[in-house]
């Protein structure tokens, strides 16, 4: 990708960010609970490979509760009170 400014062409650099999805964030306070929605355009073979994983958002985590096999969407939740127990795998 290039930007002109007057008759000069400077190159822009673009970095990728690893482990990084889009998200949408959802509150519901009738259940106690936020939830992350992420999109899984390839169905279960892009959920399955986040099944066993913990989102950090804005610095809360959110572990995963299921997915829609007719909307291709997975989704994480987290309580309100904040009590998601994880643990860091050390190896």
């Amino acid at each position: 990708m290039f930007v002109k400014f007057s008759s000069i062409l400077y190159p822009m650099k673009t970095i990728v960010l690893t482990n990084e999805v889009p998200v949408r964030h959802s509150i519901r306070p009738d259940v106690g609970r936020e939830f992350l929605a992420i999109d899984c355009p390839r169905g279960w073979d892009d959920v399955k490979k986040l099944t066993k994983k913990v989102l950090s958002y804005e610095g809360r985590k959110f572990t995963f509760t299921g997915w829609n096999s007719d909307s291709n969407e997975c989704y994480f939740f987290r309580p309100l009170d904040g009590s998601v127990m994880t643990a860091r795998i050390i190896a």
